[in-house]
């Protein structure tokens, strides 16, 4: 690799960060103020609209990351002359989509609200808002598709910068609109006019880009086949993926309370955006996996397999650790002292699940690496009803606790099986999958130890200095890492 693509590259990872991580910082801020404005029924539907916006994105049918590989490898060969007509292929089937999923989301607002424990006095309000919401989805799609086309082209910060402000915009306009009013459809127009701003961002910086402006701009149905063609074991997993992501959600509010959702959606909002920092490691890890393994070189593929796993706890474990560690005292100086209670142990659990997550990416990037995608679509399709009856009857039994059990649950089944698929398909992994699933519970074995440890003075020392050394050890095996590329 050349020094100006390690440049290129790191370039990438700290936008990547920066896109994903300040949003996560204003979201601490803004969430305990939207919680007290809107109160917990409406919150708790809000949590749903966003989780709407990203799952109703799957509608792209895989094209988004389609486009990427396909663009990609018309640059790397220097065949960029049909890029346009690429790009206006792939636009105009996902606005149709988009379109499609903006109808079915019309016709079937009535019936998804009735899906939740709401409020009657509610239910007007929330059709509204989940019909503002449709309208917003095409530009949800498009958003994905020119993602895709300025990844190829390597215009990351372009990405972020954008993407930054839509983070931003995705708190901060709920915000805005509780000068007005604390009801839900100026909350939901505002987040609509979002998309709408940000699509159009996009669509700017893809238009200055020189393939695409020096280029026809055609419709060609060859390339729908073409796009399709990858994107089919992808679109099965945006599928399944994001369903069994949001699934917890929706099924509190149907099985216990919406009112009660927020106790369960504010910590396991604050785990999964702790995911930013794994994806950016995924990114520098499945490049390498993917070289070393297109270059024949096999036998370096377990060191480098071991030393991302290793990396990649050693990175994660301070967030995971400190989670559980103060996840009573966190909570309590963020959200009050009564929601602390209640939302306490739902976050220790989950702060499990997101090392245990973490983890499973390791595998997960290594399979697609070297050309398994089906695998991990598959697995997710196995895991679906699994979880889905897991997390009905551990809600039954304990409640939303039970939500938080069945989601690390999940995760420790996808880790320990993509762990299994990644040795089969390459069995020279053996001895360093051991050593993977012994990193994950070493790590877990730290966080339970380090939280049942009684004066806070101890308990934040053991924290510090464990963290510390983590992050140490962490950086200097990407380090070697690098070198070994």
């Amino acid at each position: 690799m050349s020094p100006s693509r390690q440049r290129s590259f790191a370039h990438g990872i700290a936008w990547n960060l920066a896109g994903a991580g300040i949003p996560l910082v204003f979201a601490f801020l803004a969430i305990p103020i939207l919680l007290s404005g809107y109160g917990n029924a409406r919150f708790g539907f809000l949590t749903i609209v966003w989780s709407l916006i990203g799952y109703f994105s799957i509608f792209d049918f895989g094209i988004g990351r389609a486009l990427t590989k396909v663009v990609s490898d018309r640059i790397g060969a220097g065949s960029t002359g049909d890029i346009g007509d690429i790009t206006a292929t792939a636009l105009r089937v996902m606005l149709l989509l988009g379109v499609l999923a903006a109808v079915i989301i019309e016709l079937a607002a009535p019936k998804l609200v009735g899906l939740l424990k709401i409020d009657a006095s509610l239910l007007r309000e929330a059709v509204a808002s989940l019909r503002i919401l449709g309208v917003s989805i095409p530009f949800v799609i498009l958003s994905a598709g020119l993602i895709g086309i300025l990844e190829a082209h390597n215009q990351f910060q372009s990405i972020n910068t954008i993407r930054l402000m839509m983070g931003l915009l995705n708190f901060a306009a709920p915000l805005v609109m509780l000068h007005w009013s604390n009801h839900l459809v100026p909350a939901t127009i505002s987040l609509a006019i979002s998309r709408v701003v940000t699509t159009s961002l996009y669509f700017t910086r893809v238009g200055r880009l020189e393939s695409i402006s020096t280029s026809s701009r055609s419709f060609e149905k060859r390339h729908i086949r073409e796009l399709l063609g990858f994107g089919g074991w992808i679109t099965v997993s945006n599928l399944v993926s994001p369903l069994m992501a949001q699934l917890d959600k929706v099924v509190i509010g149907g099985v216990v309370a919406l009112a009660l959702l927020p106790f369960y959606s504010v910590p396991a909002d604050l785990v999964n955006r702790f995911s930013f920092a794994p994806i950016s490691m995924v990114g520098v890890f499945f490049p390498a996996f993917a070289a070393t393994w297109a270059s024949r070189n096999r036998a370096a593929l377990p060191p480098m397999y071991a030393s991302a796993s290793k990396a990649m706890c050693a990175a994660m474990l301070p967030a995971a650790l400190c989670l559980y560690a103060f996840a009573s005292e966190g909570l309590g100086v963020w959200m009050g002292h009564d929601f602390s209670v209640r939302s306490a142990p739902l976050l220790r659990w989950l702060a499990v699940g997101l090392l245990v997550n973490s983890m499973a990416r390791i595998p997960h990037a290594f399979l697609q690496a070297i050309g398994r995608p089906s695998v991990t679509a598959k697995l997710h399709m196995l895991e679906l009803p699994i979880y889905g009856g897991g997390l009905w009857l551990l809600l039954t039994h304990f409640g939303i606790l039970g939500a938080a059990i069945a989601w690390t649950g999940r995760m420790t089944l996808d880790f320990l099986l993509l762990v299994a698929c990644a040795n089969v398909a390459f069995p020279e992994l053996a001895k360093k999958s051991l050593l993977l699933i012994f990193a994950v519970f070493a790590g877990i074995s730290l966080m339970l130890g380090v939280g049942s440890v009684g004066p806070m003075w101890l308990k934040v020392l053991a924290a510090s200095l464990i963290s510390v050394t983590s992050l140490g050890y962490a950086f200097d095996t990407l380090t070697q890492i690098r070198r070994h590329d």
